[in-house]
């Protein structure tokens, strides 16, 4: 916004130069208060002006826009380090739909090794870990633990979504204390 500022004043002083008959100064000189000419009263005003108009344009753009915290709504994070674990998210990805204006979500889905052939597959939603169900590498296991924890992230964050809600109404209702 400054920048754009002083860049209106650059040109009107360079259109200044050039309508007086000289060309603008490659590099500014040291000049004496006594050698400078200062700048016509209505150059000036037009300059001033352009400048408030420029700055008040950009302030009310800024105030046009929302504020939005992030940019990404949900997010589904694979963390995981086996076929299987990928297949599991795969899973769990291609059959997720976040329940309606559900807002800022994180899902993570993590993987530990475990015993034998089986892997410890970890769901942490907002932090929180919902879920660590040992997987076996069978397809059928697999969506079946798949679709036991969309059940499980859905419910949690309508649950949060609920009581979201109510504590936004008990701190409207003037009446209500909140322990």
């Amino acid at each position: 916004m400054m920048a754009l500022g002083c860049w209106a004043f650059f040109c009107l002083l360079s259109a200044a130069a050039s309508a007086q008959g000289t060309k603008p100064a490659a590099k500014p000189k040291v000049q004496k208060e006594s050698e400078g000419a200062p700048l016509p009263a209505k150059k000036l005003e037009e300059a001033l002006q352009l400048l408030l108009k420029a700055t008040s344009d950009s302030s009310q753009n800024r105030q046009r826009r929302q504020f939005r915290p992030t940019e990404i709504e949900g997010l589904v994070m694979d963390q995981t380090i086996t076929k299987v674990g990928h297949d599991f998210y795969d899973e769990f990805f291609t059959k997720w739909d976040p329940p309606a204006d559900m807002g800022d979500y994180t899902i993570v889905i993590r993987e530990k090794p475990a015993r034998g052939t089986s892997t410890l597959i970890s769901v942490e939603v907002n932090d929180n870990e919902l879920l660590e169900l040992p997987l076996q590498p069978r397809a059928e296991v697999i969506e079946e633990m798949a679709a036991y924890a969309l059940d499980a992230a859905v419910g949690f964050l309508q649950q949060a979504r609920s009581q979201s809600n109510q504590l936004e109404k008990a701190a409207d209702d003037p009446g209500t204390e909140v322990f």
